[in-house]
């Protein structure tokens, strides 16, 4: 018998969908020293006993990709999600790529990459400036990685439709119809 044939990463890469988070890294994140998550192309669902860092990879998530801690309704600084006694925190997420345009052309991959520095930014702006952003390990501004992951990939971090973090359940159960109805609408029409 032989063994089971393993996939080429060209291979790998036509599983996701354009814009599927391929690989998660958090460095000094809340509770996570240092850990790398490679979700797969389909549904991921994360388990675990109460404090155990589930919400945490949500809001990393939220955070790399541009959204920022109001969203998430924990914090409303991004030094807060600093780990404990640590000066910087680091979000790293991959992002599957579109399909090359002919057959011969490369994927092109994104990693954006975020890192929060508990030293800049200024108090009343709530640590507004206190985040670097790096897309392939160029250092863009925030408006930069907002708009590759809004109009490039549609994902839609600000409407709870498609993102809803567990700190926001209680907003998202407060819409009346109407609400709820624009809301669905922007999420399927992939328009803010």
């Amino acid at each position: 018998m032989s063994p089971p044939h393993r996939l080429t990463e060209e291979e790998q890469l036509e599983e996701y969908k354009a814009g599927s988070i391929r690989r998660v890294r958090l460095k000094n994140f809340l509770i996570y020293c240092d850990v790398e998550f490679f979700p797969g192309p389909r549904l991921n669902v994360v388990v675990g006993p109460n404090g155990t860092g589930k919400s945490t990879i949500l809001c990393a998530i939220c955070l790399g990709l541009g959204g920022q801690p109001p969203l998430l309704g924990r914090a409303d600084d991004a030094r807060q999600f600093i780990m404990h006694e640590k000066e910087l925190a680091e979000i790293e997420i991959e992002l599957a790529p579109h399909k090359p345009e002919s057959p011969n052309a490369a994927h092109q991959k994104h990693i954006i990459r975020r890192i929060i520095d508990r030293n800049k930014g200024s108090e009343r702006g709530r640590g507004a400036g206190a985040s670097t952003y790096f897309i392939n390990g160029s250092s863009v501004p925030l408006k930069k990685v907002q708009q590759l992951v809004h109009e490039e990939y549609q994902i839609a971090i600000d409407n709870l439709c498609t993102f809803l973090p567990q700190d926001r359940v209680g907003s998202f159960s407060g819409f009346n119809p109407q609400m709820l109805l624009q809301e669905t609408e922007k999420s399927l029409s992939g328009s803010q």
